[in-house]
């Protein structure tokens, strides 16, 4: 376990698909707030269950000897049940799509409970740019928002909608971007030939080696 871990260093240590060098800042998940309607639609179908439970008894009774009332409660039976498990599933899907902030890259982890998972990833030395929208009511009020990112070279822009705490995770990533390219500059410069100049300024000691 050791041995893999100073071979490997931080390789899929806290997401599958981390890189070795790569250092987990922070992770999000989109705001609350797309999971109003959804909360919303789920309160009144719990009211139509809970008062129709309370009347089970009248229920049972109309339903009793009448087929084309029990085929229509069955239907409803069988589209309640449906209803469930796509709510289910959407409230699973909330806390699985997730956005993930390293040292070197802003990756969007967009999966699903069954049928898509699809991992976007820009590199933090390929942003130009970045912009925070936080525009109406709810998005100022709740401190949710988008983030758009900006590439160098290319017409291109990803999008983080609904992000939770947007400035936060503006500035997150603006400082890694920021320090990635200090990183990447230093270490072109120090790859970079000597001039004659500076070769002249080295003492005779270090020549001599």
């Amino acid at each position: 376990m050791n041995q893999n871990s100073t071979q490997y260093g931080n390789r899929d240590r806290h997401f599958k698909g981390q890189q070795h060098g790569e250092n987990f800042v922070c992770f999000f998940r989109h705001h609350w707030i797309i999971l109003l309607k959804e909360l919303f639609y789920f309160a009144i179908f719990g009211i139509f269950v809970y008062f129709s439970a309370k009347e089970i008894d009248q229920i049972q009774q109309i339903v009793r000897g009448n087929t084309e009332v029990k085929l229509l409660f069955y239907t409803g039976f069988l589209l309640t049940t449906v209803y469930m498990h796509r709510f289910f599933i959407k409230l699973l899907n909330y806390f699985i799509d997730i956005g993930i902030i390293t040292n070197m890259r802003v990756i969007d982890h967009h999966k699903t409970l069954f049928f898509i998972d699809n991992l976007d990833s820009v590199e933090l030395a390929q942003i130009q740019n970045l912009e925070k929208s936080e525009e109406g009511l709810l998005p100022n009020l709740f401190g949710y928002g988008d983030i758009k990112v900006f590439l160098t070279g290319s017409a291109s822009v990803k999008t983080f909608h609904h992000v939770p705490n947007a400035e936060f995770h503006f500035r997150c990533i603006n400082r890694e971007r920021e320090t990635r390219h200090q990183m990447l500059r230093s270490h072109s410069s120090s790859l970079a030939p000597k001039t004659a100049s500076e070769r002249a300024k080295e003492p005779e000691s270090a020549l001599k080696k």
